[in-house]
């Protein structure tokens, strides 16, 4: 119902306009009276100019307006105390502030007192429609989250949509910060942004599970269509909804790299059957044929890596190593040459036939040059036979020389005869050569090598084996003790041997003719176990006692230890025919 104004009301309103009415007659009055007085009728040669009617009448419409205006105001707040409608208020307070513009159009000069009271009215109304815009999207908002749940999509959008505008709404009008919530136009826009979203999201979903389907059952044409649907959506998703939680550029990403890897999928099996073809090749021996084979599927895996680099199938490492195995396949003829020559120059060395194992090694040497240069990356390659022909290539001429220092000492062990020993210690001279260095702290050729490890040791015993060509390794402790004596008198002890260690063979030789078996160096032994990080020294040295070199000991001892105490023997195993 509309609120109509009490005659009281009326009254109230008509008080302020009374006393300056009745002030308006009383002054008249007296202007008049002056007047006359002054320049009566009798006096006044020419009558006075009546003001425009114009000007009066203007005046009378403004002071008229002015009323209204005031009465419309003090009406919308008598109502807004009156808890009228919000509806009713709002449409008092346009008529309100109407009547305050239609005065201010009256007035010829801006009034600073009609503007302030204008600009009032306009925030009163502003503030009215934020809390009227803030109340329904609150509403909204509810009703949405509702819709939502109960998959009503398009309605939850709908209302959402509208919340955010009645948000947005309300912050444009309020003109006080406390109706103000720009936070809640920001999540707001986030919920519309992301419902929108929605079906483009579902309708990823929905391509993104066809397309994994039809790879399961490698229909590869309905995947990659599939796979285009997915990436068209992701693409619209990333486009217009950037803000949201399903814009994903590593998604459309991968999906660009599921496409690429479906158009290389022909390529990436042809690959694949050529590289079987290859191996089956090479496990029947046909070499060429393989090498062909992993050709092929090298330069198929190339073409897949530039044409496809972001597909499943690209790589790098398979490309390199497809051409490994063909290098390989390849040099694997050479090698095998290569390896019976070795055997043939092995054998040339155990009989000493030095010219014809030199002429053999040349012939390997020029095998592994050409494979080297030819197939650098093939896994066929022996170090081991690389570092042996190097080495012999160097020691050429020395072959008849080291042979003879070592076979000139050598005695067999009683009863395993075909074993064979170093009656001494290995000599500093003979380690020299071997080695090509001297680690000894009491040096002298004739002494023998001190301050080596047992690592060392093994190192000596390849070198010696490749110029032999029979296997060289320290004793055991058994073999060792074979050589033994017990309480076997005249070793280098602490009681003659002046502190220091003595040439090798000069200390009476035990009954089976081994020097210095006891006494002078201990000797490194061969553990019974390959692995770990101790090895047996057994004899003692010039440091023991006489009496203490009577028994024979053994301890274990780091193997990285270099002490000017120990040395070593060798042993040299039985031709293998």
């Amino acid at each position: 119902m509309p609120y109509k104004p009490t005659w009281k009301d009326r009254l109230e309103d008509a008080e302020p306009y009374l006393g300056p009415a009745i002030a308006g007659v009383v002054v008249l009055a007296l202007v008049g009276w002056l007047g006359w007085h002054t320049f009566g009728s009798e006096k006044s040669t020419k009558p006075l100019a009546a003001p425009p009617k114009e000007a009066v009448d203007r005046l009378a419409a403004m002071r008229r307006v002015a009323g209204e205006a005031d009465v419309l105001e003090k009406n919308y707040r008598r109502a807004l105390e009156a808890g009228v409608p919000a509806e009713t208020a709002a449409a008092m307070l346009n008529r309100a502030i109407e009547k305050q513009r239609e005065l201010m159009r009256l007035e010829p000069t801006a009034s600073t007192e009609h503007a302030a009271k204008l600009a009032a009215l306009e925030g009163a109304r502003g503030s009215q429609r934020a809390r009227g815009a803030l109340a329904r999207s609150a509403v909204l908002e509810k009703e949405a989250l509702a819709a939502q749940q109960a998959g009503r999509g398009a309605e939850a959008r709908e209302k959402m949509q509208e919340a955010l505008r009645l948000q947005r709404e309300a912050n444009a009008n309020a003109t006080k910060d406390e109706l103000k919530d720009v936070a809640r136009e920001l999540r707001l826009a986030q919920e519309v942004s992301g419902a929108e979203a929605e079906p483009l999201r579902a309708a990823l979903a929905t391509a993104l599970t066809l397309a994994r389907s039809a790879i399961a059952q490698e229909k590869w044409e309905d995947a990659q269509h599939a796979y285009t649907e997915a990436r068209k959506s992701q693409a619209e998703l990333n486009q217009r909804f950037p803000a949201t939680r399903y814009a994903d550029s590593a998604a459309l990403d991968k999906i660009d790299g599921e496409l690429a890897s479906l158009r290389a999928a022909g390529l990436a099996s042809v690959v694949t059957a050529r590289e079987r073809d290859g191996d089956a090749a090479a496990k029947d021996g046909r070499a060429q044929e393989a090498a062909a084979s992993f050709a092929a599927a090298a330069a198929g895996q190339r073409e897949i890596n530039a044409k496809f680099s972001t597909s499943r199938f690209a790589s790098a490492a398979r490309a390199e190593d497809l051409d490994v195995r063909r290098q390989t396949v390849l040099s694997t003829v050479l090698l095998r040459r290569a390896a019976m020559i070795d055997r043939e120059l092995s054998e040339a060395l155990r009989r000493r036939q030095n010219s014809a194992a030199t002429e053999k090694l040349t012939v390997a040497l020029k095998i592994l040059e050409t494979v080297a240069a030819e197939y650098p990356r093939s896994h066929s390659l022996d170090p081991a036979l690389q570092r042996k022909l190097a080495y012999l290539a160097l020691r050429t001429r020395d072959l008849d020389t080291l042979q003879e220092q070592v076979l000139s000492r050598l005695a067999p062990l009683s009863g395993t005869p075909r074993i064979q020993m170093l009656t001494t210690e290995v000599p500093q001279e003979l380690y020299d050569r071997v080695m090509n260095v001297n680690p000894s702290r009491q040096a002298g050729r004739g002494l023998p090598v001190d301050s080596v490890s047992w690592l060392e040791t093994q190192e000596f015993c390849e070198r010696l084996s490749w110029v032999l060509g029979r296997l060289v390794r320290l004793p055991s402790e058994v073999e060792f003790t074979r050589a033994w004596s017990a309480g076997w008198a005249g070793a280098w002890s602490a009681d003659n041997s002046g502190g220091r260690s003595r040439e090798t063979g000069k200390s009476p030789p035990t009954p089976a003719g081994y020097y210095d078996v006891v006494g002078n160096l201990a000797e490194w032994l061969q553990p019974a176990l390959p692995v770990g990080p101790t090895a047996p020294v057994a004899g003692g040295s010039y440091l023991d006692s006489a009496e203490a070199l009577k028994m024979l000991k053994v301890r274990p001892v780091e193997k990285s230890d270099r002490a000017v105490h120990i040395g070593f023997r060798v042993v040299i195993e039985p031709d293998a025919n």
